[in-house]
């Protein structure tokens, strides 16, 4: 049994299907990479498997179970969580605060707690904290020291770090990475190929699915590669496969000719 599955998932926006009737699935550990001209469908495609969108025809499956009704926070209780091109970072808060903002579904305490057991309260969010530093460390390890700093002054690769850390506090069986070298620098692309890696080093079972446009990471990253197109699937294989593939070269890359 797949991790994750589709069948013939679409979405309907104003009699353009966004995406259109896509089968798709991920096992324990792998890495797929969708990539796709702007506007296909592989954004979409994440928000409706997030619960984001809601699913015009189709369904999806994690673990066997049917998610495409659930909504957001019920999905990711369930063991899907993500990132987003645009940061979705509250950056007048600590990078501290931030972290803890992916333990809330998570928080096993009570309003009463709060008020007349804080000790208890103050004990479960140290030992998140501690876990969510150390899984920062994983990528920049001095970016514990700077735990209290406001996230607007930390740099820019790192706050795409501080966003996968946040994802990853929710102990994800999937995780959704939706661009998470936009913005950076050839240099800081190659470290957030590096960090990649190193999350299917130490959480082997995670899946991950990651929508790029620089096909260095696609071509080095990924086990198995997507490719969408006016919101359909239209090849897939590995990067050498897809990238020969006629109908990609025609879509996605300019054609023949180019």
């Amino acid at each position: 049994m797949a991790l994750l599955k589709t069948t013939e998932l679409s979405i309907n926006f104003g009699g353009l299907w966004a995406v259109d009737k896509v089968d798709f699935e991920i096992e324990n550990g792998q890495i797929v990479g969708l990539i796709g001209p702007n506007g296909s469908g592989k954004t979409t495609f994440l928000n409706i498997v997030s619960g984001i969108y809601k699913a015009t025809h189709g369904s999806a499956w994690l673990e066997g179970e049917d998610i495409t009704r659930l909504r957001p926070y019920q999905i990711f209780q369930k063991g899907i969580s993500r990132t987003y091109q645009s940061s979705r970072l509250c950056w007048d808060l600590s990078v501290a605060d931030n972290l803890l903002i992916g333990t809330y579904t998570k928080q096993n305490y009570s309003f009463f707690d709060t008020l007349f057991k804080p000790k208890k309260v103050d004990n479960i969010l140290f030992d998140y904290m501690e876990e969510s530093l150390d899984i920062l460390s994983y990528f920049n390890p001095s970016l514990i020291d700077r735990r209290y700093d406001l996230t607007k002054n930390i740099p820019h690769i790192d706050r795409r770090r501080i966003e996968i850390t946040r994802a990853l506090m929710g102990k994800p069986k999937v995780l959704l990475l939706d661009e998470p070298t936009a913005g950076l620098n050839d240099e800081e692309t190659m470290t957030m190929m590096d960090d990649i890696r190193i999350i299917k080093d130490k959480m082997q079972d995670i899946a991950i699915i990651i929508i790029e446009h620089d096909m260095k990471v696609m071509e080095h990253v990924p086990e198995r590669i997507v490719v969408f197109n006016a919101g359909a699937k239209i090849a897939e294989g590995t990067y050498k496969d897809v990238t020969n593939d006629p109908a990609v070269i025609d879509a996605y890359i300019g054609g023949k000719d180019e």
